[in-house]
């Protein structure tokens, strides 16, 4: 650093210019407190030199309106339409995103369906399922496949795996002509279930990491009995599912409920029917009546279950990587002398090992059929800038990119302290903002697949590195303890990737689907649950197929694997 002020002269301009704070002015010839700090950051220097991919900048600007969420919680001065993730697209690009409507959950839904009805869609907007499906039958948005395949960069098609890559069958595309940008809602594997141990709770009771779903039981079971935790692991109403879940016990027995699975045949079956889940759920019902798995479990939300682990009430968990920041976080505030570690995928019988995959159906950013083309043009533009700046972070020195495509900007994420070290600002770990990171083509509309893996992974490296050879904005990033725990979390989920079962059903539900699956769906959660709490016995999972197909499943059934025909 050049020009930095020495530690004594800092000092002394703060002290004298603090005692002319308390007397109401200024001592001649002396700093106030307000410029001696500004003179404390003027001489912090940063060691690195963020720099933005080369952009041809739209002059004059382009204005694309777009969807908002209706409120957040801005510093003052800053709002949706200045703040340094808005302001970066629109001086760096000559972009402006503009609000053409502020909604959120249903009432965003019912405004898109209005919209639809009316002819007045926003410019630029994200849409799936059936929505999206409506909006390209109607004609409401515009067909982007000349455009996209002339602006869209060989980055951004390689990383987005166009055109074949399952987000793309199973959104935008009909009939080789694609209406809108393929993506999923967060990068692949994201909410892949990952077994959590207390390893405190192992060093306790003298065993070694359980590696077996036998071992698991035998762990739980002493955790239990030495009065570790009241109960072993924690569970919710929805036993498959993004959090809190107990996907991996049916995994190690080769199946999985709530995913389209390729049956032995070759066709697409529902993983709830097959049979080996009647071992799994055998598996359950022991651990419930045996008082491993907390007697209301069936009462709580997936949000509800983390409370027994954070709680210490349990000490297993099965949850996604991303627990690692904010929840561990909580839970450590919680209990700071507990030690949680990451616990294999728990084999079955047969040494299987299996977990709920994320899934891989698509969304897509779509256009209004009646944009200006240019528009669509330049929001492709934006996304090739976001993608080069993405995979090529370090290069530009651009370290917000490990969360979310986020800035890294000081005053923000990171400050410096009066000796001139990086700490943590206002907005870390969260990044300025998260509740405008879904506008234009930043995060989640820029993900692909290995969108974290591909940070992550440069990230473990450097905590194999010498400090020496970091900067300092790498060097604070990686001395914090969330960040670690993510970056270890995740490359876990990474390198275990071939356990998930993906669904194999990608396409649009039809008519019947839509009106028959949520009524299976009930059904199938109440089999499901009083098998396993024993107000069924076991053998009624068999009388669950035998319905699940007699209403409406087989009809289902046929129209999965005629999209399955379609594709071959």
């Amino acid at each position: 650093m050049t020009n930095k002020l020495s530690r004594r002269e800092m000092l002394k301009a703060m002290g004298a210019s603090a005692a002319g704070a308390g007397m109401g002015f200024a001592i001649p010839g002396k700093l106030t407190f307000a410029e001696a700090n500004a003179a404390i950051q003027a001489a912090c220097e940063m060691d690195w030199t963020p720099t933005y991919p080369p952009f041809d900048k739209y002059d004059p600007p382009i204005e694309i309106a777009t969807p908002y969420i209706v409120d957040a919680p801005f510093p003052e001065g800053d709002d949706f339409l200045n703040n340094p993730m808005h302001n970066r697209v629109k001086d760096q690009l000559g972009i402006i995103y503009t609000i053409a409507w502020q909604a959120v959950g249903q009432e965003r839904t019912t405004r898109l369906s209005t919209d639809i009805a009316a002819g007045t869609l926003p410019e630029m907007f994200a849409a799936s399922d059936t929505t999206l499906s409506q909006l390209i039958e109607f004609g409401a948005v515009a067909d982007i496949t000349d455009i996209w395949e002339a602006t869209a960069s060989d980055l951004v098609k390689e990383k987005k795996r166009y055109p074949n890559g399952d987000n793309w069958i199973s959104s935008v595309n009909v009939d080789g002509r694609i209406y809108g940008v393929a993506f999923t809602y967060g990068p692949a594997w994201n909410v892949d279930n990952i077994g959590h141990i207390r390893q405190d709770f192992l060093d306790q009771v003298g065993l070694p990491m359980p590696t077996t779903l036998e071992e698991l039981e035998n762990t739980m079971r002493e955790f239990v009995g030495q009065g570790l935790c009241e109960f072993g692991v924690s569970a919710c109403r929805n036993l498959v599912t993004w959090y809190n879940s107990l996907d991996p016990v049916f995994g190690a027995f080769g199946s999985m409920p709530k995913r389209w699975i390729t049956a032995e045949d070759g066709s697409i079956t529902w993983g709830g029917l097959s049979p080996s889940n009647k071992e799994a759920l055998e598996v359950l019902r022991r651990w419930y009546a045996d008082g491993l798995i907390d007697p209301d479990f069936f009462t709580y939300g997936e949000g509800d279950a983390a409370a027994l682990w954070q709680g210490s009430r349990v000490g297993v968990w099965f949850a996604p990587w991303w627990i690692a920041g904010g929840g561990l976080r909580n839970f450590y505030e919680l209990t700071p002398d507990a030690q949680a570690a990451i616990m294999p995928t728990p084999a079955g019988p047969s040494g299987l090992r299996g977990r709920a995959g994320s899934s891989t159906r698509g969304a897509g950013v779509v256009f209004n059929a009646g944009i200006d083309p240019v528009k669509i043009e330049a929001a492709i533009k934006q996304l090739n800038w976001q993608m080069d700046m993405h995979v090529n972070w370090t290069d530009y020195q651009q370290y917000g990119e490990f969360r979310n495509s986020n800035g890294f900007t000081k005053g923000y994420t990171w400050d410096f302290d009066e000796n001139c070290n990086i700490v943590p600002g206002p907005n870390f770990p969260d990044q300025e903002y998260q509740f405008v990171n879904e506008v234009g083509f930043s995060f989640p509309y820029m993900c692909y697949p290995e969108y974290q893996a591909d940070i992550f992974g440069e990230m473990g490296q450097w905590l194999e590195a010498d400090p020496a050879t970091l900067n300092s904005a790498q060097r604070f990033l990686i001395s914090q303890d969330a960040v670690v725990r993510e970056i270890q979390y995740y490359n876990h989920v990474f390198e275990t990737r071939e356990e998930g079962f993906v669904d194999q059903f990608l396409g649009a539900n039809t008519e019947r689907m839509t009106q028959i699956l949520p009524n299976l769906a009930t059904m199938e959660d109440s089999y499901y649950t009083e098998i396993m709490i024993g107000e069924r016995p076991l053998d009624d999972f068999d009388v669950y197929v035998e319905e699940w197909l007699a209403q409406g499943g087989a009809e289902v059934l046929e129209d999965v694997n005629a999209w399955r025909e379609s594709m071959s």
